[in-house]
């Protein structure tokens, strides 16, 4: 049985990261794809985007096509609009 914190710590080996800040859509989306296609099950991949439609159409478009579900969206708050989202691969 392992340890919460080794639980933890595989979890976090297993999060993928995309940046597409300067990316219009539909094009966030089709990166988003492409990287989701190449991980395996249960990982997370963290997308930081500035595209504000992307933020509703990334999470809706991985659903209907069955490729993640959306865990967290985290708005970063600096000089420019920045998201970070983080999908579930299914």
């Amino acid at each position: 049985m392992l340890a919460l914190n080794e639980v933890i710590k595989k979890e976090i080996k297993e999060i993928h990261k995309l940046d597409i800040r300067g990316k219009i859509c539909p094009m966030t989306f089709v990166y988003t794809k492409l990287k989701l296609e190449k991980m395996s099950k249960g990982q997370v991949l963290e997308v930081t985007l500035d595209f504000p439609a992307a933020v509703k159409n990334i999470p809706s478009s991985c659903k209907r096509q069955n490729l993640g579900e959306l865990v967290e969206i985290k708005e970063v708050k600096d000089k420019k609009k920045e998201w970070i989202l983080k999908i579930k691969k299914l």
